[in-house]
């Protein structure tokens, strides 16, 4: 069963239409897209992907996590001609966001890739696996004020290298079939 209809997968917004549509943290967003690189061995591999996937990805401007993550994710995924995406604004969509939640939160950037009829074919998010691992060990022994410097650090020190890992083993999987 289709993840959504293509007609509302349609309404999505690109990359350059969610920053129109954004207000805060702008100048982050920017400077995490525009300073993102790949080695040339994975930027090799988004350039030849040409197995075709759709990704919806749920996101809201606020978000550290968002902030972060979704520049590089876009960057991979703009430059894989087999994969069209769209950004959604996960406050405007609850009944899609409800269906991904992570440990009964909407954690977000969430991401869902589908087949071409929109069949869901995996999942990712909220985080990288160990910088998720930092915030389900913690949420119960120490106040969110303490967790998100943690967060903040494990980002600092592991820049995209493990995010870059995931999202290519997904696509790699799916290609696989």
């Amino acid at each position: 069963m289709p993840v959504l209809a293509q007609e509302r997968f349609a309404t999505g917004f690109q990359w350059a239409g969610y920053m129109q549509n954004s207000q805060k943290n702008l100048e982050r967003f920017h400077e995490n897209y525009d300073r993102f690189r790949l080695t040339d061995h994975d930027a090799a591999f988004f350039a030849s992907y040409t197995h075709p996937v759709n990704v919806l990805i749920l996101a809201e401007d606020w978000c550290g996590d968002v902030v972060q993550q979704l520049p590089p994710i876009v960057r991979m995924i703009e430059r894989a001609p087999g994969i069209e995406y769209r950004i959604f604004r996960r406050d405007e969509h609850p009944d899609l966001m409800d269906r991904y939640l992570t440990d009964g939160a909407r954690s977000i950037p969430y991401t869902v890739f589908m087949d071409a009829d929109l069949n869901e074919t995996a999942q990712w998010g909220p985080r990288p696996g160990p910088c998720q691992a930092i915030m389900r060990d913690s949420k119960s022994k120490m106040p969110m004020e303490e967790i998100y410097p943690l967060i903040r650090t494990w980002y600092k020190d592991n820049v995209h290298g493990i995010l870059i890992r995931e999202i290519r083993g997904i696509l790699e999987r799916l290609k696989k079939g």
